[in-house]
């Protein structure tokens, strides 16, 4: 029982860690190297491009932040203030953050195969407990219908013609293998 508490210390330990000095720990060079800090690197990194390919890639699509009857450096709708693109990113909520960047960049470095990684995403989108909607489906409906997942996270339309899952099962099998190519990444890079 103590080496379960003292892994799930340990794992709890890693998921509050900054993502750079996860990576670190992950690599197998490193000094304080733990395996799970690759699954942990792994499982964030996949959330965060969840994140950033479902909710905040599509957060008001063509909003600008001018007005063409502005004046030059005016705030949309007038006013004298520069618009300042942080503080507007904060006001709209945007919480994209250069982790999300940097988990773009893994993910592309890792060049997974579109099945293997369409798999992983769809399983990160899946671990919530508490999700509702098409992502609280079973993973044999989701697979039946992986052409509409493939456009929720990113994918053009057609996509499923190349990718077919035809059972839950085969979802989770891709997800297995894409995790497994990238905790070796990992430990790697």
């Amino acid at each position: 029982m103590a080496v379960k508490k003292e892994g799930s210390t340990m794992r709890d330990m890693f998921e509050r860690m900054p993502m750079a000095r996860l990576r670190e720990i992950a690599r197998e060079s490193h000094k304080d190297h733990d395996p799970e800090a690759a699954r942990v690197f792994v499982n964030r990194v996949l959330d965060m491009e969840v994140e950033r390919r479902i909710w905040y890639v599509h957060e008001n699509p063509g909003y600008q932040p001018f007005s063409s009857a502005a004046k030059l450096g005016e705030q949309p709708g007038g006013g004298t203030a520069a618009a300042e693109p942080l503080a507007i990113a904060y006001d709209r909520g945007i919480r994209v953050h250069a982790a999300h960047e940097e988990a773009r960049k893994f993910i592309e470095y890792a060049r997974l195969p579109t099945r293997n990684l369409l798999a992983a995403l769809i399983q990160a989108a899946k671990t919530d407990r508490r999700v509702n909607g098409p992502w609280g489906k079973s993973y044999d409906q989701i697979a039946a219908h992986v052409g509409d997942y493939a456009q929720m996270l990113g994918w053009p339309p057609g996509i499923e013609a190349k990718i077919e899952f035809k059972k839950g099962q085969a979802i989770k099998r891709a997800a297995l293998e894409g995790r497994a190519q990238m905790i070796m990444l990992t430990r790697l890079w």
